[in-house]
């Protein structure tokens, strides 16, 4: 896809990108060379899961069975 720059040298990526965020890679240009990769923002307080493979695999599989229906009743107050 070529684009064009407009007269302030700017060039719109709305239709392009929209409601995506992204990244500058490496944050820097290389070889007149821009490149956005694509990414999600996530709560800080939620990222110990992502940093967790066995926590995150367990949510995971937990997330799993439930769309599978494989749920059962759980009341705290009757531990």
């Amino acid at each position: 896809m070529l684009l064009s720059l407009d007269s302030q040298k700017r060039v719109a990526l709305g239709k392009l990108l929209k409601g995506r965020s992204v990244t500058l890679l490496n944050g820097e240009i290389i070889d007149g060379k821009i490149v956005l990769e694509p990414m999600y923002a996530i709560p800080e307080r939620e990222l110990w899961l992502y940093k967790n493979p066995e926590a995150l695999t367990s949510v995971r599989q937990g997330l799993k069975e439930a769309a599978e229906g494989n749920i059962s009743e759980f009341n705290p107050d009757e531990e």
